[in-house]
């Protein structure tokens, strides 16, 4: 059965790929040229619009389902820290569609490089160049900025890029649970399950549509002292990891 569902599963990528690409091909010039004309002020309606409007359409066309658990305990609006394991590609698309509130993305550098994507990724997106010590400084004041200034939300994934092993979640960086501290603003967990079975990273030629199921998590950082940056990494990750132990099977 396996080898017999490889061929539909290439099909369901390309098809996949034409949804997303056509998306991104006739947005992102739209998107450039508000931002000229408006200036940066039109960011964060656009960042609204792939949450809100985008997303859930890309995901019907795909086929990819969702079901929430605990979603009441999201705000609908306000700042807040979002952040989620990462699992697939396809993964920015659920997330922003799973979201009550939109939020920035903190995205590599390196995404850039994707044809039409990596200038919509730089249009909208958070860029970090990891590799680079003043990148990462630049990258974490411009978000504590727009959260205590411009009271928006935004969206990490702290394990730092998609999570290829068998372990439930990869290690965890501290920035998330630093910026949660510093601004003292809540972290919005999202757990995926499933997603991996949709869009498995080792096997990028292959996609089937699917459910997925997310688990939302609020964490109250005002609880903690900002010298725990630790304690709070390690407490936000055993209730994700507890989250995908625990989902039934």
């Amino acid at each position: 059965m396996k080898y017999i569902l490889m061929p539909f599963k290439f099909l369901w990528v390309i098809w996949g790929l034409v949804v997303f690409m056509s998306a991104m091909i006739v947005l992102t010039p739209i998107f450039l040229i508000l931002i000229l004309l408006f200036g940066k002020k039109v960011k964060y309606p656009l960042v609204q619009f792939n949450y809100h409007i985008l997303s859930p359409y890309l995901l019907a066309l795909t086929l990819i389902f969702r079901k929430y658990y605990n979603r009441e305990s999201m705000p609908e609006s306000g700042p807040c820290v979002l952040i989620s394991n990462h699992q697939s590609m396809s993964d920015i698309i659920i997330n922003a569609c799973a979201s009550k509130q939109a939020g920035f993305f903190l995205s590599k550098k390196s995404m850039t490089k994707f044809p039409i994507f990596g200038l919509m990724v730089k249009t909208l997106g958070i860029l970090v160049d990891r590799s680079s010590e003043e990148s990462r400084k630049k990258s974490y004041l411009y978000m504590v900025k727009t959260i205590k200034e411009d009271k928006q939300p935004i969206f990490i994934y702290p394990e730092g890029t998609r999570n290829r092993t068998d372990e439930p979640l990869k290690e965890f960086y501290d920035g998330a649970f630093r910026l949660a501290l510093e601004t003292q603003v809540p972290i919005i967990a999202q757990t995926l399950i499933g997603a991996k079975k949709i869009y498995h990273p080792n096997h990028p030629l292959q996609m089937q549509p699917g459910l997925v199921h997310i688990y939302f998590d609020k964490i109250d950082t005002t609880k903690y002292g900002k010298d725990e940056v630790k304690k709070l990494k390690d407490d936000v990750k055993q209730i994700m990891w507890n989250r995908i132990l625990n989902h039934p099977k």
